[in-house]
């Protein structure tokens, strides 16, 4: 039997969807280059956001509960979402949270512990080599 050298969940059962991003997301684009360039997208790509409007999403206010990873961002600010499945965040350093936290936005593109708040977004490992994690989430 061959022995497993470690473990990845990044990507097993993901699934994404489509979403208009906010005016405030759209503007931190903008300022970055645009979303044509790489500077630009990078804003929001591999990102945490939430809904802030009718199929709108953001970074929302630290707090709100997470929608799941921008995958893309697409020229015509639209994003595609990962909104499902395994997938691994920016934590905020200092607060990280831990292995079965739920978690919501900081409001700035990374993941906190929630304080209270209920969700499905569960914390599966949270790596301790960096400040930031990478925090691994369960997007249920």
């Amino acid at each position: 039997m061959k022995r497993r050298e470690r473990f990845d969940f990044e990507g097993i059962h993901a699934d994404a969807s489509t979403w208009k991003a906010d005016a405030t997301l759209i503007a931190a684009v903008l300022v970055a280059g645009g979303p044509t360039t790489a500077a630009g997208r990078a804003i929001a790509e591999g990102k945490a956001v939430t809904i802030t409007d009718d199929m709108t999403a953001g970074f929302g206010s630290a707090g709100a509960r997470l929608l799941g990873k921008v995958e893309h961002y697409h020229s015509d600010d639209v994003m595609t979402v990962q909104d499902v499945g395994y997938t691994a965040f920016d934590g905020v350093s200092g607060n990280l949270p831990t292995a079965g936290d739920i978690v919501v936005v900081n409001g700035s593109g990374a993941v906190m512990a929630s304080s209270g708040a209920t969700g499905k977004s569960v914390v599966v490992n949270v790596a301790t080599d960096e400040t930031t994690g990478p925090v691994m989430v369960f997007i249920g």
